[in-house]
């Protein structure tokens, strides 16, 4: 019986509003019908959301990435995973 591959990593990326809060909001709303992109959390208070967490399949983070390069209204940056310092 052949090995069943594991499907690759999902690329994690932080999404934040550069102003205003709206533009996060409609974001989320945007990437909830999008099979693609997954929301794994979201940070700040109800009501006052600042931080979204996402989940992208690897194979659409370029053109994901491409998408927000040049955007006036959100900051996206891949999540790096935390490291203590010495």
């Amino acid at each position: 019986m052949p090995a069943s591959k594991a499907a690759p990593a999902m690329e994690r990326y932080i999404v934040r509003a550069r102003g205003a809060p709206s533009a996060l909001a409609s974001f989320i709303e945007s990437i909830r019908s999008d099979p693609d992109i997954a929301l794994v959390d979201t940070i700040g208070p109800p009501g006052q959301v600042h931080t979204a967490v996402i989940e992208i399949a690897p194979d659409k983070a370029p053109q994901f990435e491409r998408r927000f390069i040049h955007s006036n209204e959100l900051i996206v940056e891949r999540d790096q995973p935390l490291s203590m310092s010495d």
